[in-house]
């Protein structure tokens, strides 16, 4: 949720970055006539929806206890998330990459390290499995009940219990 908050400042700081020196058009800002339709919207929207995604990322952890409200403001908070990202991308251009990407970061960045997370969890299921090997239980239980394969349970088996049962 602060990397939210860090990618909305930043858009907030760009977005006046942008209005300065004119990439972004609001009525008193620039003549109409040499601007397109595309900058007007992103010119009314993006600093809103930069600000309201600052202080949704406050409210999502206040309310990260109370689940059911959670899950509402967290549906909310990823449409406007995905919504400003687009906006500021199209209104900013590649300024608004870094910030895009700290917006974004609750939501992509588990699904990056998917990888890692698979590591980890296999790590902890070999030590499950050697657990439960040294409180004598079966070999096809251990299968049944961590949904591993019985190769598996033999390998660990023969490395690090029968070990311990010679010495």
């Amino acid at each position: 949720m602060y990397a939210q908050a860090l990618g909305a400042i930043l858009g907030l700081i760009l977005c006046l970055y942008e209005y300065v020196y004119g990439d972004l058009v609001v009525i008193g800002n620039l003549t109409l006539s040499n601007s397109n339709i595309l900058s007007l919207i992103c010119g009314y929207t993006l600093y809103p929806l930069c600000l309201v995604l600052f202080f949704m990322s406050f409210a999502l952890k206040i309310y990260s206890q109370k689940q059911d409200i959670y899950k509402k403001l967290d549906n909310i908070n990823k449409i406007l998330a995905h919504l400003a990202t687009c906006i500021g991308l199209l209104g900013c251009k590649y300024y608004f990459i870094i910030p895009g990407l700290l917006i974004l970061h609750n939501y992509y960045m588990p699904v990056l390290f998917e990888g890692d997370l698979n590591k980890k969890t296999e790590a902890q299921k070999q030590k499950e499995i050697v657990e439960l090997l040294n409180k004598n239980l079966g070999k096809h239980i251990i299968v049944k009940l961590l949904n591993v394969s019985y190769e598996e349970v033999e390998i660990l088996n023969l490395q690090y219990c029968k070990k311990k049962k010679y010495l």
